[in-house]
């Protein structure tokens, strides 16, 4: 038995919308507003049980404790990643900044290469990722993972980790911003079990 369904057996009440309000709330994640705020959006299945350990995950992007790489077709991924680390930045609450970010492509002439270099600084500190996607329609999924894991403060305890995927669940890659204890609270309480850092 793996810790999703640990998580869904331990607790009385099935995995919802409504639950994991409560959990992030409980974990210091989320403000109760916050949570009012999902909920309200959320409001016609809110009550109603989540039947799949991705959906969990996912629902997290929701209530801004996470972000969300896609797997899909995204159109002009040179421009996406620019897009994906300032959403990231922006659960930080402003404590982190994403700047002067550029692509730069292997053959620039070609609209459709999606190989490179992204370029960005993160709080003034400059960062550079090799992107080995070659069409530009997709996203270098592990190139995405390794820059947003590298948006962190010394001073702050959070640390962007994606959640482990189950072997029968090929979606997007959820990348959580949480301390480590809030981490194991999310294990425990909803079955979310995160992989280490790729670097």
């Amino acid at each position: 038995m793996d810790d999703w369904q640990d998580a869904q057996m331990a607790n009385t009440q099935p995995i919802t919308y409504v639950r994991i309000a409560e959990v992030l709330t409980d974990l210091g994640m989320i403000t109760e507003e916050k949570a009012r705020s999902v909920l309200d959006q959320a409001a016609a299945y809110a009550a109603e049980p989540i039947k799949r350990h991705f959906e969990v995950a996912s629902a997290l992007v929701s209530f801004d404790v996470a972000v969300s790489i896609h797997t899909d077709d995204v159109d002009f991924a040179d421009e996406h990643y620019e897009w994906l680390l300032n959403e990231a930045a922006a659960l930080t609450g402003g404590k982190i900044t994403v700047t002067s970010y550029r692509f730069e492509k292997d053959d620039p002439d070609d609209e459709d290469c999606g190989l490179g270099t992204m370029h960005f600084e993160c709080n003034g500190r400059p960062l550079s990722f090799d992107v080995e996607q070659e069409s530009n329609d997709y996203l270098d999924m592990a190139a995405a993972r390794q820059a947003i894991e590298a948006l962190s403060l010394p001073d702050d305890p959070r640390e962007f980790r994606r959640v482990e995927r189950k072997a029968s669940e090929f979606h997007d890659d959820v990348m959580v911003l949480a301390t480590t204890e809030q981490r194991e609270g999310l294990r425990q309480q909803l079955g979310i079990t995160f992989e280490y850092p790729l670097c």
